[in-house]
């Protein structure tokens, strides 16, 4: 129900912000159908809107792409770290086989978001990707890959990874613009599904991931930055302060800070959204 309640306030904050049609792809169990249905129309009567929507069984979509999810999650899931066992993260790395091919681009959300903005200025970031960019992600506001990659960085004094710079401080999946057509098309994306590949990756980063495709998008950005359209940390900007207490107020603000007018707020790790929409526009939270 928890989930359920999330999708529901995150659903309605978008609605609360646009005019422009919303069509929903959204991956669950079967046996959460019946509930999830009933609260998205719920939230698009309370705006008279057509619900268009369509859902797909997640545990039918892992199923059929089996063997890649096995491969990510022998590389990034190697400590349990409760939900991120399950298998919804490590798929959306094979979205691009695992959607229909009508489908060309879609925006991959998490359920603890509330829209301060109309999400489609957010769709229209599609066109700012380069050429080789597929993917669009924004940073991790927190220094976790500076600790995971702390090896690496001890052995090579100076490196830009997991430094405090947009596309390198490791990305976050709480909003994440998938080009499913040039996923497809990209020769080097789909190579480094391939196990060899990740392990050599894995290796020679000193890597060890256990929270699933945050991991690989964050492991191959490093060596591949290319692929990645850096998207503004204003578009998921994480609540959650955890890490201040592990690495000091410091080299924390170093990670977290985020210029600019916010337009989504994300309450990861069980954080919450403040209630002032004025200050948090304005990045006074």
């Amino acid at each position: 129900m928890k989930i359920v309640r999330g999708m529901a306030k995150t659903f309605y904050s978008i609605l609360d912000n646009t005019h422009s049609p919303i069509y929903l792809h959204v991956l669950l169990d079967y046996n959460s159908k019946l509930r999830t249905s009933r609260t998205l129309r719920k939230v698009a009567r309370t705006f008279q809107r057509r619900l268009n929507v369509t859902y797909y069984d997640v545990n039918d979509m892992a199923d059929q792409n089996r063997m890649a999810i096995t491969t990510i999650r022998k590389y990034f899931f190697n400590k349990d770290v409760g939900r991120y066992n399950d298998d919804i993260f490590f798929l959306t790395e094979v979205f691009h086989e695992a959607f229909p091919k009508r489908l060309r681009k879609i925006i991959f959300l998490d359920v603890d978001l509330k829209f301060l903005s109309d999400i489609q200025t957010l769709y229209q970031k599609f066109e700012k990707f380069q050429p080789e960019n597929v993917i669009g992600i924004g940073p991790d506001l927190q220094p976790q890959y500076r600790v995971d990659f702390s090896k690496y960085r001890k052995s090579h004094p100076g490196t830009l990874v997991a430094s405090a710079r947009p596309g390198r401080q490791g990305f976050n999946t709480g909003v994440v613009l998938f080009d499913l057509d040039r996923m497809r098309r990209s020769h080097l994306y789909n190579s480094l599904l391939n196990a060899t590949v990740i392990e050599n990756l894995c290796n020679k980063y000193q890597f060890k991931g256990y929270l699933g495709h945050q991991d690989f998008y964050t492991l191959t950005g490093m060596e591949h930055p290319e692929l990645y359209y850096n998207l503004d940390c204003s578009w998921n900007r994480q609540l959650d302060v955890g890490w201040k207490k592990e690495v000091g107020n410091d080299i924390f603000e170093q990670y977290h800070r985020c210029e600019g007018n916010i337009h989504v707020l994300h309450a990861n790790g069980d954080s919450l959204i403040p209630k002032d929409p004025v200050r948090i526009r304005n990045n006074k939270m």
